[in-house]
C-alpha cells in the first residue's frame, strides 16, 4: 500500500530516495497501479526532472523518460516507425499515461524472455515482463538498435544488453538513430492485446541489404532476433517474398495463445517480415 509519495528536483535527489525495495519510480502510473505493485509503500515521482523532451540532433532522436507514448505519436521528428509503434496503444488515455520510461523499466522484470535466435535454435535469453509481452515498441527499439541512457553510468547501454542485464538505475532517456525501419502487429481488434509483433531494419543501400535486423515478438514469452535470417539477406540482393517467408518460418518458433495458435504466428511473421523489406526496399518506411 502507498504510503508516501516523494518529489525530488534532481536526479541524483531521485536515486538517493530509491534505497528501498519498496519504493519505486513514478511515471505514468499504469503498472503502478496493478496488482503487481501491492507491496510497494513508497513512490517517487519524477515529474519534476525535466525527463519528458524529445531531441534530434547529429542523425538521432533522444526521447526523455517520462516523455508519454502520445508525445511520442504527435513528434513529427521521430523516427516514423517508433510514431507508429506508439500509437499501437490504441486508447489515447493510456498513451497520455504510459511513458518510454515506464515501458522500458517493465520489459526486464517476471516471466517472459527475449531471445537472440540463430539456425540451431541456440538462444540468448534476457528477461521480459508480462506487463510488457505485447509491447510494439521494444521490438522497434531493438531493430533501430537503440541506446538507453541510465542516471548512474557514464556510458549508455545498448538496448539488447539493457534487456539482458536490467540494471537496477533510473532510465534517463532512449535514443534511437534516423535509419529505414518498418513495424507490423497482428490483433484481433484494435484494442485486443496484441499476438504478434514484427520490426525490420535495415540501411539504405540498395541494390544490395546492409545493418539488417529483424526482430519477431509472439507477444507471449519471446522476443526474437531472427540472426540466421539477418545473416542470409545481409550483403544480398532482396529475395523474394516467398523465400523470405519461408526463412523466417523455419528460424521462429513462437507461443500460442487464446488469440492465434503458433502455426498461424509463424506464418503472419514470414509474411510480415517479407511485406516490411520489400517496403523498404523500395524506399517506405512501412508502419
Amino acid at each position: 500500500m502507498i504510503q508516501e509519495i516523494l518529489r525530488p528536483r534532481t536526479v541524483p535527489e531521485a536515486v538517493r530516495l530509491k534505497s528501498s525495495a519498496r519504493a519505486a519510480y513514478l511515471g505514468g502510473g499504469t503498472w503502478l497501479n496493478t496488482v503487481e505493485s501491492d507491496e510497494l509503500t513508497i513512490l517517487i515521482s519524477l515529474e519534476n526532472l525535466g525527463l519528458g523532451t524529445i531531441e534530434t540532433a547529429h542523425g538521432r532522436c533522444t526521447i526523455g523518460a517520462t516523455a508519454s507514448l502520445q508525445q511520442v505519436v504527435d513528434a513529427l521528428g521521430a523516427p516514423p516507425a517508433l510514431r507508429a509503434a506508439a500509437s499501437l496503444t490504441c486508447s489515447r488515455t493510456l498513451r497520455n499515461m504510459k511513458t518510454i520510461g515506464g515501458e522500458l523499466g517493465r520489459c526486464a522484470a517476471d516471466s517472459a524472455s527475449t531471445y537472440s535466435a540463430d539456425s540451431a535454435s541456440t538462444y540468448s535469453a534476457d528477461s521480459a515482463s508480462t506487463y510488457s509481452a505485447d509491447s510494439a515498441l521494444i521490438p522497434v527499439l531493438i531493430a533501430l538498435n537503440a541506446e538507453v541512457a541510465l542516471a548512474t553510468k557514464k556510458k549508455p547501454y545498448p538496448i539488447e544488453r539493457f534487456c539482458k542485464e536490467r540494471p537496477a538505475d533510473l532510465i534517463l532517456s532512449v535514443s534511437v538513430p534516423f535509419l529505414p525501419c518498418a513495424i507490423k502487429a497482428v490483433s484481433r481488434t484494435s484494442h485486443s492485446p496484441r499476438s504478434l509483433v514484427v520490426a525490420v531494419s535495415c540501411r539504405d543501400s540498395l541494390p544490395v541489404l546492409t545493418d539488417v535486423r529483424v526482430v519477431v515478438s509472439d507477444c507471449r514469452e519471446q522476443r526474437v532476433r531472427l540472426l540466421a535470417v539477418e545473416r542470409a539477406l545481409e550483403g544480398s540482393a532482396l529475395p523474394a517474398k516467398s523465400r523470405i517467408e519461408e526463412s523466417v518460418g523455419t528460424a521462429f518458433a513462437p507461443a500460442a495463445d487464446i488469440h492465434a495458435s503458433s502455426a498461424y504466428k509463424r506464418y503472419m511473421a514470414g509474411i510480415l517480415v517479407a511485406d516490411a523489406l520489400h517496403a523498404l526496399a523500395s524506399g517506405k518506411d512501412a508502419p
